[in-house]
């Protein structure tokens, strides 16, 4: 008795087929149902098609996590929620000028490099945004952290909690809120530079 193993393409899909035949059996296969299967199967000796999925080994699927790369450097908010809803970060620089979804680069170097649950599409259960200065870049004074409920993705009403970790040159402070339909917005003063003896220092959440 011969044992024949062999791959049968179809589109871009790989059907293991395993045929078991006291004749080698012909490469080109006769049955339009053996190219149609996947999986892992016998021939017998009248040309029936046996299924032998118990005894082959069964593939595991590849998985990728979905935690994204976050730029870092002299400043660096990273907002996290756990909802399906779209809440966006922005952080205003001393000139004025503020980083967010619309505008993702500024002139003074800050730029936001990761944007979640945007507009409700690609929903993720674990969203997280990013907003960061290269080291050197940050200018020195008072910058501002808003948290923005843009969208509600679902049904529900209730009060979104968060979590920002905000780095300012070395130091790490986390700040928590929540963001509602009636309070969409969460502002976080901070400062750089020698006009801040406590770098990383955060104000209570301030109102809009």
């Amino acid at each position: 008795m011969k044992l024949l193993s062999r791959s049968l393409r179809k589109g871009n899909c790989l059907a293991s087929i395993l045929l078991l035949s006291p004749l080698l059996l012909p490469l080109v296969p006769t049955s339009i149902a053996a190219q149609e299967r996947q999986g892992c199967y016998m021939i017998n000796a009248g040309g029936r098609l046996i299924d032998l999925g118990e005894l082959c080994p069964v593939a595991t699927p590849f998985q990728t996590t979905g935690t994204p790369q976050l730029g870092t450097g002299d400043i660096q908010v990273t907002l996290r929620w756990a909802s399906s809803d779209d809440l966006d970060l922005a952080v205003t620089d001393p000139s004025g000028n503020t980083v967010t979804y619309s505008n993702p680069r500024v002139a003074s170097g800050g730029q936001l490099d990761v944007d979640a649950n945007a507009g409700c599409g690609e929903i993720t259960p674990t969203p997280i945004e990013n907003i960061f200065w290269l080291p050197g870049q940050a200018a020195q004074g008072e910058y501002s952290i808003a948290v923005n409920l843009y969208q509600r993705c679902g049904s529900g009403s209730e009060a979104i909690p968060f979590n920002l970790t905000l780095l300012v040159q070395g130091n790490t402070r986390t700040l928590n809120g929540t963001v509602n339909d009636q309070n969409p917005v969460a502002n976080f003063p901070f400062a750089v530079g020698a006009g801040a003896t406590q770098a990383a220092r955060a104000a209570a959440p301030s109102s809009p």
